[in-house]
């Protein structure tokens, strides 16, 4: 009995003790004179660099003591923020401008291939152009609105994002929006590219040519739709298409528009070839006022502006 009772208060005593007793007995206080000297080791460490987001893709790659800093750049995964300017003008723009080519392939399918045997084939151009008679089919003269805008949109867009400042400091001084920007470019536009076609009236009623203008007009026209689809590919590329690809896109529509300048010209040629020699110097002139002489001024302007 004696002994029940010496360990029953022993225990008691030792409770109270623990029970009052606030830290942990187990911790290891540190002074500020502990010092710890690691272990170096002579075989390499493993360091483990999680690679992207999923935390179980994972490379193991073996690493120096020289070598930290440059894993330590490698652990950092430099995250490019992609700040596309769209703003409303162009993706507006860009969607009417596919709404009017699904309306024309949906209207005929085979516009595109009309357009490219055409321009391949004299035969099938003067076929065309009798299909067509005096006045253009819808599909022609949306074609040709899908032209206007594109070429439009496309200076805009090299202006705002190539030329930049010269932009800044239009809309700076000016007080321009982008909207009456674009407008001022598609009205120089349309009097520039549909000049073309009052002129060529008026020289076939001068000259009494109206088969030959007609057909050439129809040319044209023809180039230009083509030239439309193209364009509309390009400004898509230059609106969703990183900063990168703005000089190599606008030396791109520069060389497909000058080709197909050049292939225009040699199509008038072939189409006026029984009058060019008997009327030699009439047409050096018409050439050189008509369609060299707008170029030289049109480069002349814009070099100043740039």
């Amino acid at each position: 009995m004696k002994s029940h009772i010496l360990i029953i208060l022993l225990f008691s005593f030792l409770g109270q003790s623990l029970l009052a007793q606030k830290a942990n007995p187990f911790d290891i206080i540190r002074t500020e004179t502990d010092t710890v000297v690691p272990v170096k080791s002579e075989t390499e460490a493993i360091v483990t660099k999680l690679e992207g987001d999923n935390p179980f893709s994972v490379s193991h790659i073996p690493i120096r003591k020289n070598q930290y800093k440059e894993i330590e750049r490698l652990a950092i995964t430099d995250k490019v923020e992609e700040n596309i300017a769209l703003s409303s003008l162009p993706l507006v723009l860009i969607i009417i401008s596919l709404c009017l080519m699904a309306f024309i392939i949906f209207r005929r399918k085979d516009h595109l291939t009309i357009l490219i045997r055409s321009l391949a084939n004299d035969n099938f151009l003067k076929m065309t152009k009798a299909n067509e008679g005096n006045m253009l089919s819808i599909n022609y003269i949306l074609g040709y609105l899908l032209f206007f805008m594109n070429i439009a949109l496309f200076f805009f867009l090299a202006i705002s994002k190539y030329f930049s400042s010269n932009y800044t400091e239009l809309t700076s001084r000016y007080g321009l929006g982008e909207v009456s920007i674009f407008l001022i470019i598609l009205g120089l536009c349309f009097m520039f590219f549909f000049g073309k076609h009052l002129v060529n009236t008026f020289f076939s009623w001068v000259y009494r040519l109206p088969k030959e203008a007609r057909l050439y007009d129809f040319t044209i026209i023809t180039f230009r739709n083509l030239l439309g689809v193209i364009f509309l590919m390009i400004n898509i590329l230059f609106v969703f298409g990183p900063e990168a690809w703005i000089q190599s896109l606008l030396v791109l529509g520069l060389v497909i528009y000058i080709i197909l300048l050049l292939s225009r010209h040699y199509k008038g040629v072939r189409i006026g070839g029984t009058w060019l020699n008997n009327y030699f110097v009439h047409f050096f002139i018409y050439f050189c006022a008509f369609e060299i002489c707008p170029w030289i001024i049109t480069f002349v302007i814009a070099r100043d502006f740039i």
